[in-house]
């Protein structure tokens, strides 16, 4: 959730990301190096049927994580000590890159770098409820960042809310995948259901169909309030939030998809996407990307 901050004091950061829109780095397909389905804590052979469960817990502006984990498909559980909100969002770096080098280059405000893409991660829920998210991590060194921004607008990672991740191992090799009761597909600029998605336990399968990176905030809105109303308090929190979140995917690729494990109660909600579009650096919900669903 609020992948870029789209404004002068963050303009680093948008430009970043915006590099990863742009970056023309193949499309990655998380179906084609899928393994298995999310079951026990202990790390397991990424083809054995047993998923890695990793869990991240913020606070500000902190990550709680381990420092190595291994290559597949691993669920991500994000318990959140606040007070503020928080996300996690994995940036893959390549030709040897760090975290060091990571912040190095949002802190220059030059060229940005070619280097870096977004890995997804699980978006917020509220307060210290945990959101859980599912997705193939691929060997490499990663930074894992928080984008979400304070009041004045500067976000968490400005304020040192970066750590490194380090994925070990072989590239996984393809297995089975969780079952989804809704596939959800992220296009140019919409969110674009299998079926409604209804009250609560199910297992949303997100899909990135689009030519450049998406994401999905999912929040149940406050009476009278529209997407639009969280989607502006989002890019500077002050005062009462106009709706509650209920997780989702941070940024992923063209061609990658993850899964979202959902419980939600009956109401009217809004979907989300903060990353900015790639010509014109504007958040995609200033682009229609802002979506009013009725879950019952």
């Amino acid at each position: 959730m609020l992948t870029p901050i789209l404004r002068p004091a963050a303009m680093p950061v948008a430009a970043l990301m915006l590099a990863a829109c742009g970056s023309g780095a193949p499309a990655r397909d998380i179906a084609t190096d899928s393994a298995s389905t999310a079951a026990a804590e202990a790390p397991g052979d990424a083809g054995s049927g047993a998923a890695h469960v990793v869990t991240v817990t913020t606070m500000d502006y902190a990550f709680e994580a381990p420092a190595k984990i291994p290559a597949g498909l691993t669920t991500f559980q994000l318990v959140n000590n606040g007070p503020s909100l928080h996300h996690v969002q994995l940036v893959k770096l390549e030709d040897g890159k760090t975290a060091d080098d990571f912040m190095a280059a949002l802190k220059s405000g030059g060229h940005p770098p070619r280097w870096a893409s977004m890995a997804g991660g699980p978006n917020p829920r509220e307060g210290r409820s945990a959101a859980s998210t599912t997705l193939m991590v691929e060997p490499g060194n990663y930074a894992m960042i928080c984008f979400i921004p304070t009041a004045d607008g500067v976000p968490h990672v400005m304020k040192g809310m970066v750590r490194p991740l380090t994925v070990t191992g072989p590239k996984p090799s393809p297995g089975e995948e969780p079952a989804a009761d809704v596939v959800m597909k992220l296009v140019d600029f919409d969110f674009q259901l299998s079926q409604p998605l209804k009250a609560g336990q199910q297992m949303l399968r997100v899909e990135n169909h689009g030519p450049q990176p998406h994401e999905l905030a999912i929040v149940r809105l406050k009476s009278g309030k529209d997407p639009i109303d969280f989607a502006e308090w989002g890019m500077k929190p002050v005062g009462p939030a106009p709706g509650t979140v209920y997780g989702g995917v941070s940024g992923i690729m063209p061609g990658a998809h993850a899964w979202v494990a959902l419980d939600l109660p009956p109401g009217d909600y809004a979907l989300l996407c903060f990353v900015p579009e790639g010509k014109d650096g504007k958040p995609h919900f200033e682009h229609g990307m802002a979506k009013r669903v009725t879950v019952s």
